[in-house]
């Protein structure tokens, strides 16, 4: 399928039974974008970062371990198996869109999030930094 423009792509997440999260590489905004949707996102975490987007946002949301066990696959025949599973089985799909519908505005209403970025910026802050130097310096002066 060739490049879509964004809202043909919100489109197409909205017509699917199940969305598969892209491998070795994992979604990001896209992620986000189908749990707004609340549509079911199969993924196979991959070693590295970029590859455990979603699985850091499908464990961090406040979703069900039943939820969690039906999107979170640990090898590729998992990852096959629950997005037939999915398609598959209305009930289940069901369930799990209900529960990603719940907790989907838990990605941008964590509070704790944004007092761990506002930590981390004034930790390497330049300001900071250069508060830190001044107070050197005056002892410098001082001595």
């Amino acid at each position: 399928m060739e490049q879509q423009p964004h809202h043909r792509l919100l489109a197409l997440y909205r017509e699917s039974t199940v969305v598969l999260d892209s491998y070795p590489a994992g979604g990001d905004t896209t992620t986000r974008e189908v749990i707004e949707m609340g549509k079911p996102l199969v993924t196979l975490p991959a070693r590295l970062l970029g590859g455990r987007w979603t699985l850091g946002y499908l464990s961090n949301i406040g979703l069900k371990e039943s939820t969690k066990r039906a999107l979170i696959a640990s090898s590729e025949e998992e990852y096959i198996h629950f997005a037939v599973r999915l398609a598959m089985n209305d009930t289940l799909r069901e369930d799990v869109e209900a529960d990603l519908r719940s907790c989907s505005s838990n990605l941008f209403e964590r509070q704790e999030a944004v007092v761990a970025w506002q930590n981390m910026f004034l930790e390497i802050s330049p300001y900071k930094q250069c508060q830190g130097f001044q107070a050197e310096e005056e002892t410098r002066d001082e001595l």
